[in-house]
């Protein structure tokens, strides 16, 4: 039992940490959206603006935080979870313009910095779980 599949050949050791990477990078994500850093909570500016926006920036970080979470409650990693994960990232990387904030990265906050990373590395992640679901045992 060393985390290899011998039918396919597949690695898999890896591919069971991805669920935890998932999931720290939503909470994360979510923390800093949700709690009230320099000044005020950016999730509830954004929802005293209109409450609709509010709930898509909420679903970027919960729906890979369900995704995940739900993999690690009930393994495996299955792709399709992995794609749901992918899709809240996605909206994360359109919605907060991720390719114009990591050219200038060093000159932005802690705030946006984390949620930057939150995102890249969270996008990551589950594109590798989409194409490399973990097996089953």
């Amino acid at each position: 039992m060393d985390g290899s599949n011998a039918e396919t050949g597949n690695d898999t050791r890896d591919v069971k940490h991805l669920k935890l990477v998932i999931v720290l990078c939503a909470a994360v994500g979510l923390l800093v959206m949700a709690l009230p850093i320099g000044g005020g909570s950016q999730l509830r500016a954004i929802y005293e603006l209109d409450p609709l926006e509010a709930v898509v920036y909420a679903a970027i970080f919960v729906l890979p935080l369900v995704m995940g979470a739900t993999a690690l409650l009930r393994p495996p990693l299955l792709g399709w979870q992995g794609g749901v994960a992918l899709a809240g990232f996605v909206l994360g990387v359109v919605r907060f313009r991720v390719w114009d904030a990591v050219p200038r990265l060093a000159g932005l906050g802690l705030h946006t910095t984390l949620v930057v990373a939150a995102i890249t590395v969270g996008t990551l992640a589950s594109v590798t779980a989409l194409l490399r679901p973990e097996l089953p045992e």
